[in-house]
């Protein structure tokens, strides 16, 4: 997997299924078109008010990559299942399964998914990789740099961090004027 850049999961849950598409799905596009970003798997799926699924599924890599990738993946399970002996029978079986041209989730893998999405909604899951990322990834790579951690901070999350912070900072300016 050294040659894909940093990759992230983004789940998004909607209340208006309709909102699925349009807008969001071209700036996906248009990141995909410009280089930022590559698609490796994109799933939406809607469940109508009677419970009935609709599902689309793509991605944006040639088989090559999907083979890399596949491989790559079922190593780490192999590895994390029986150590080093699993991730070379892991790689094998990730690769002839990408080479079969078996990529996606099946049809029960989505129904599985689609339990968890209340009727009425929508959700879509995308596997980002970072493209603007792997010249820095390969550059600290090639220095001997060690990733010591990587995680994209929700928008959200640094407001209630700034919060926080400015609390603290509040209670020692008093304690200081005490």
């Amino acid at each position: 997997m050294a040659d894909f850049g940093p990759i992230s999961l983004v789940a998004v849950g909607f209340l208006e299924p309709e909102k699925l598409k349009g807008a969001l799905l071209e700036e996906l596009f248009t990141l995909s078109e410009a280089g930022i970003i590559r698609v490796i798997g994109l799933l939406g799926i809607v469940k109508d008010p009677n419970g009935t699924i609709g599902s689309v599924q793509m991605t944006q890599l040639p088989d090559a990559d999907r083979v890399k990738l596949a491989a790559g993946v079922g190593a780490l399970i192999g590895f994390g299942a029986t150590g080093e002996q699993g991730a070379h029978a892991g790689a094998e079986m990730g690769a002839q399964i990408a080479a079969q041209k078996e990529y996606g989730l099946s049809q029960d893998q989505i129904r599985e998914i689609a339990e968890g999405i209340p009727r009425g909604t929508a959700a879509g899951f995308v596997l980002l990789e970072h493209l603007y990322a792997k010249r820095l990834k390969d550059l600290a790579q090639q220095q001997h740099g060690v990733l010591l951690a990587n995680a994209f901070i929700n928008p959200q999350a640094l407001v209630g961090l700034g919060a926080a912070l400015a609390e603290g900072a509040m209670v020692a300016e008093q304690a200081r004027l005490a």
